[in-house]
């Protein structure tokens, strides 16, 4: 028998509401946001947090992690994958012998995943390079020997086949002097070594790349006695030849500093610091155009600072904690803050006792210290979302009748909004 019309339209109508649907809940799973904890279920390395990530070809995000012993004196490379609804895939550590620090992971040509940081023995520090594939398997172990301390201070990728590495050594003079190189993925070598020398101790903490492939590298200058220092900036052309140097005025109690550049090649510098009256902490930032001149600074209240990376809407995202007193005791919530290019704060929030894990416990008694948190780093990704990463301090155990005698450990946190910083 022959279907009318209106039945036809009707089955027609009710499979495109179907797909219409569909395609719905597949947008909103790209858009979900939320905050996510990882514990390391390890007795011999319980500290887990994350350093850095980034997200690979097929979208997922890889994270650079570091556990530590209970005591964090004893640490090793951790390896996390997730996907980008923050589920867990991975989690694999990576055996290392005196490990110091670590500070960047790569994503290589051939979709290897390469980290980098430091060893330190004797008092003498070599950097410490892993190359290894997505299931955590170890393809190369690179240990540098030099007969100076050589410490890795940072990588950024170039192109598609190169990467940026700026190091720190102690040279002949017995000063230490910051020194960066061109590194070929494909070939695994150098292409060119440039020495930055200078008469007095200078230290590298950043480097970047602006839109004209000019390399920036931020640093520390120190006096003679190696007890204060003052921020120095770098730029390059694209051969590590210098354009400029630049010295900047900020309070000399800085703890950690950050950069990142606009379109147009001025570069935006943060400083995080405590105010000696009130003990509050405070973030400044400043302007610099690319010819090295101030052109703005502004103070960022109740925020310490970690970083400062551009957003592709030409808004900056700054990112690190408050510090808070709860209970006459000390502690720190991830906090973010979004500004424009003149400084104007469009949105800024932080973690809370009525966020995540902190909902789970903090109710049960007035007493119980909440979380401690840190935003370590941060990346934009490919959907427009902005993901931190960095680590919390909690009870090892949520259960109310057994948390207050619980121990705390750092775990990695991974923090994942859209660009205009909702989470919840």
């Amino acid at each position: 028998m022959k279907k009318s019309l209106i039945h036809i339209y009707h089955i027609k109508f009710i499979r495109n509401t179907f797909i219409v649907f569909l395609i719905f809940l597949y947008n909103l799973s790209l858009c979900q946001t939320g905050i996510f904890y990882f514990s390391n279920n390890s007795d011999k390395y319980p500290n887990n947090k994350f350093i850095n990530l980034l997200e690979a070809s097929n979208k997922e995000i890889y994270l650079l992690g570091k556990v530590s012993d209970k005591d964090y004196k004893i640490s090793q490379a951790h390896f996390t994958r997730l996907d980008k609804k923050g589920n867990l895939l991975l989690q694999k550590t990576l055996q290392a012998n005196s490990l110091y620090d670590l500070n960047n992971i790569i994503l290589m040509p051939d979709q290897n995943i390469k980290i980098f940081g430091n060893e330190k023995t004797d008092n003498k520090y070599s950097p410490y390079i892993r190359t290894f594939n997505s299931n955590g398997t170890i393809k190369k172990s690179t240990n540098n020997v030099s007969v100076y301390s050589t410490m890795i201070n940072d990588v950024v990728v170039f192109d598609n086949e190169n990467i940026l590495i700026t190091e720190t050594k102690l040279g002949k003079s017995q000063k230490y002097n910051i020194n960066i190189y061109l590194y070929n993925l494909k070939t695994d070598k150098q292409v060119w070594y440039k020495k930055i020398s200078s008469e007095l101790n200078e230290e590298a903490d950043q480097i970047i790349i602006d839109n004209n492939n000019n390399i920036i590298i931020l640093g520390k200058k120190y006096n003679d006695k190696l007890t204060a220092y003052v921020p120095i900036i770098y730029k390059l052309n694209s051969s590590g030849e210098k354009i400029w140097k630049k010295g900047l005025e900020v309070p000399d109690n800085f703890f950690s500093q950050s950069i990142s550049t606009d379109t147009n090649g001025k570069i935006f510098y943060i400083c995080n610091y405590s105010r000696e009256s009130t003990g509050e902490c405070e973030t400044r930032i400043i302007s610099i155009s690319s010819k090295s001149d101030i052109e703005n600074y502004e103070i960022l209240r109740e925020i310490s600072a970690n970083g400062i990376i551009a957003l592709n809407n030409g808004n900056f995202f700054i990112f690190g904690s408050n510090l808070l007193i709860y209970n006459n005791q000390v502690i720190t919530k991830g906090k973010y803050i979004i500004i424009n290019n003149k400084f104007e704060i469009l949105t800024k929030d932080e973690l809370s006792n009525n966020d995540f894990p902190d909902s789970k416990f903090i109710g049960s008694s007035k007493s119980i210290l909440p979380s401690s948190s840190d935003l370590l780093s941060a990346i934009q990704l490919s959907d427009g979302r902005i993901a931190c990463s960095g680590r919390i301090i909690m009870p090892k155990n949520l259960n109310p009748d057994k948390i207050a005698n619980s121990p705390r450990f750092n775990n990695a946190l991974l923090l994942i909004m859209d660009i205009s910083g909702n989470f919840r």
